[in-house]
């Protein structure tokens, strides 16, 4: 027996964290579903909220997405369901910094001669 299962979606975000609390987060977020007018918007957000594999990416600045909408299956059963799901960005570290600096450095003395 075969489950399918469809989503609709009622309401996108993209944001990122501004703060991060012992219960909760602050994010803020670029509300995707307006259309063309983009509200931005700050909302506190339960850590309860975050998958236990995603709290690793919980730290400042991280962007994700945050998604509600219905779940519906084959057999007619509706959920609702709210998703956030978090981009894996690679890490930019001090020394990819100061190697991008110094090849820009040299770039620059390249087109100066």
């Amino acid at each position: 027996m075969e489950h399918t299962v469809m989503f609709q979606v009622l309401q996108e975000w993209e944001g990122y964290i501004i703060e991060i609390g012992e219960d909760d987060f602050t994010a803020r977020l670029l509300d995707l579903t307006a259309g063309s007018s983009h509200e931005e918007e700050e909302a506190v957000i339960p850590l309860s909220e975050i998958s236990e594999d995603d709290l690793k990416h919980l730290r400042l600045g991280s962007i994700f997405q945050w998604i509600i909408g219905y779940e519906r299956s084959t057999s007619g059963t509706k959920q609702c369901v709210s998703q956030i799901i978090f981009r894996e960005l690679p890490v930019v570290t001090k020394q990819d910094i100061s190697e991008v600096e110094e090849w820009a450095k040299k770039t620059a003395q390249l087109w100066s001669d």
